[in-house]
């Protein structure tokens, strides 16, 4: 519409309007609407990728070390002496070959057999048990000072995690004396004097070590 046209038709519409007359303005061009419009590019799908599978660290060379070998495996059949901190192989001042150290003049707590605080004999096999018995008959007395021990205090292949061995001493006699008279009993297994004086006796092969 011509501007001149719209102008007019303002001017009509307001003396219309003073004069009590209603009349129609018109309506305004038409535009184009967003419809109209061309549409835009739709955007891509977001794929979203699996989880990557999980990578192992290799296991360090010192730690391979420290698995347990297989049941044959050489490694396994170490010594089953019990020799450990508790165990010291010579006193402090003990020279090597020195007599394994004993008080000559301690006195049996009661004769027979006796054990130390925590320590049983009851777990112990009878052939354990008999040779207690005739090394009591013996000497007067014995102190039992250890049989079971678990597995975090014995060695792998000890025989005290089957209760199948016994440290003892006998108080007031020279430990190596009590070691021989026991290895004149047919029923000695394993057999050792440590040098603090206690004996260890157990089940298995005749042997010393």
């Amino acid at each position: 519409m011509p501007l001149l046209a719209i102008v007019f038709a303002l001017s009509a519409s307001h003396a219309g309007a003073e004069d009590g007359q209603m009349m129609l303005a018109p309506l305004p061009p038409g535009r184009p609407f967003d419809l109209d419009l061309p549409a835009k590019a739709a955007m891509p799908a977001i794929v979203v990728p699996p989880p990557a599978a999980p990578v192992l660290a290799p296991v360090p060379v010192a730690e391979q070390a420290d698995t347990p070998p297989a049941p044959n495996s050489p490694a396994v059949t170490e010594p089953d002496e019990d020799e450990g901190p508790e165990w010291p192989k010579l006193t402090p001042g003990q020279k090597a070959g020195a007599e394994p150290a004993f008080d000559p003049d301690e006195k049996p707590d009661r004769p027979g057999i006796s054990t130390d605080p925590g320590t049983s004999t009851a777990c112990l096999p009878q052939s354990l048990k008999s040779i207690l018995g005739k090394i009591a008959d013996k000497y007067g007395a014995v102190k039992v000072t250890s049989t079971w021990r678990p597995p975090w205090r014995a060695r792998r292949g000890s025989y005290h995690k089957r209760c199948e061995a016994m440290d003892f001493r006998v108080p007031g006699v020279r430990p190596r004396v009590v070691l021989d008279y026991a290895r004149s009993l047919p029923e000695v297994g394993g057999h050792k004097v440590y040098w603090n004086g206690l004996i260890h006796i157990d089940t298995g092969p005749r042997r010393p070590w």
